[in-house]
C-alpha cells in the first residue's frame, strides 16, 4: 500500500511553487531547482551547479543568467543570484545570492518551517 501523503505536506509544496511563480509566471522548474542548488551551495561555479543538476554548463550558464540581475539582450533578470570570475581561475564563474535571493530564500523557509511551528517544536 502507497505510504499516504499529509495535506499540509502538499500544501507545503503547492506554497513553494507559488512562491516560485509570482516571480514569474512562466518560470521553469530548471530556474527553480538552480536557484536552491546554489543556495544550498553559495559560492559554487557553474560548472558545479551543471554537474549537481545533471545538465550542460551552456544550460546551466542560461539558467543562472535569468537568476542575474540581467538576463540576456538587456532583458532583466530576477535578481536572485550574481556570477563572478573566480580571482584564481579566471575561466571560472563563481555564484553566491544576492540581497533579492537571500531575501527570498527566508520566504521560502517561513514557508517550509513557519514561525508558530518553529516555537511549538522548541517547548515539544
Amino acid at each position: 500500500m502507497p505510504a499516504r501523503v499529509r495535506h499540509d505536506e502538499v500544501l507545503t509544496v503547492v506554497q513553494v511553487l507559488e512562491a516560485f511563480r509570482k516571480l514569474d509566471p512562466d518560470l521553469p522548474i530548471q530556474y527553480a531547482l538552480s536557484f536552491m542548488t546554489i543556495a544550498q551551495s553559495e559560492g559554487i561555479s557553474i560548472g558545479e551547479l551543471a554537474e549537481r543538476l545533471g545538465i550542460a554548463q551552456s544550460s546551466a550558464s542560461r539558467n543562472v543568467a535569468a537568476l542575474s540581475r540581467w538576463h540576456s539582450f538587456g532583458k532583466a533578470g530576477l535578481d536572485l543570484v550574481q556570477a563572478q570570475e573566480d580571482p584564481r581561475e579566471r575561466r571560472r564563474k563563481i555564484v553566491t545570492l544576492t540581497d533579492k535571493g537571500r531575501a527570498f530564500l527566508d520566504a521560502l523557509r517561513a514557508i517550509v518551517n513557519p514561525p508558530d511551528h518553529r516555537r511549538a517544536a522548541k517547548t515539544a
